[in-house]
């Protein structure tokens, strides 16, 4: 019986990450501050917040893969963007290591390095260039990865998820996109992780991706969706005549849209 932890299990990707984990076989631990709407019988429910130390660790105990979700998804003020989305990651790497959970997954964001151009990205994964305090607090989770990877030996992924939903309902998101189906079949990859800090790009197999399925395929990720099947209906709702109307990401910063729209990029304050 393989048994999943999943932080912020009441947000949209763990709302729907968790019934197509539970259709694997897998056993979930949810855990939120409100009841999840995906919630079963046969669920275990654990209410309360990420950042408590003894709740963590108690969650943690007897599983086999720790999903850490739980943030704030957006920008919000300093003191609050430290204090749950990055202090909830320590939490997390905490009660990994002292309950010797074989595997943690980390959710980082295409805005840890969403300064970066996106025709710049390649086969490399890029150093950290956050593109906001979200961005920030991702790239530091990161790093607090590597520390306790490195330190103790564990076995941690960050995904760097790009555009979670449905369907590509953007120009962009034709280049970004990540279904849940194949979100749901990275976390089931990590579970066979090796020692060690990975990043991975969270992105489906898009014919347009402007980043490489290396890292993930390592681990043994393999996506089978393509945004491409939406491009002729994505072209209609936009007026265009058809998918190759569409323009390529081409320089665009890799997270989106500056932070400061009336500020080019590049430009000093």
């Amino acid at each position: 019986m393989t048994r999943i932890l999943i932080t912020g299990a009441a947000g949209r990707i763990g709302t729907a990450l968790t019934p197509l984990l539970r259709d694997r076989g897998l056993t979930l631990r949810l855990l939120d501050l409100t009841e999840p709407t995906a919630a079963l019988p046969g669920d275990d429910v654990v209410l309360g917040s990420v950042t408590d130390d003894a709740l963590m660790r108690d969650a943690a105990r007897d599983v086999d893969l720790l999903v850490h979700l739980a943030s704030f998804p957006s920008d919000r003020e300093w003191r609050r963007m430290i204090d749950t989305n990055l202090e909830s990651v320590h939490v997390a790497l905490e009660a990994a290591h002292a309950e010797r959970v074989p595997v943690t997954l980390l959710a980082s964001s295409g805005h840890a390095v969403g300064y970066t151009p996106s025709d710049a990205v390649g086969d490399r994964v890029p150093y950290p260039r956050p593109d906001s305090l979200y961005g920030f607090a991702k790239a530091a989770g990161e790093a607090l990865a590597s520390l306790y990877a490195d330190h103790y030996g564990m076995r941690i992924v960050s995904a760097r998820i790009l555009t979670f939903d449905e369907r590509p309902r953007s120009v962009r998101a034709l280049s970004t996109w990540v279904s849940p189906g194949d979100l749901a079949r990275l976390v089931v990859a990590c579970l066979h992780a090796p020692v060690g800090h990975r990043i991975v790009w969270g992105v489906s197999a898009n014919a347009r991706r402007p980043v490489s399925l290396e890292a993930g395929l390592e681990l043994g990720y393999r996506p089978e969706d393509d945004a491409e099947r939406f491009a002729d209906e994505l072209a209609h709702d936009l007026g265009l005549p058809g998918a190759s109307a569409i323009p390529a990401l081409g320089s665009e910063p890799l997270g989106g849209e500056v932070a400061d729209p009336a500020r080019p990029l590049g430009q000093p304050w």
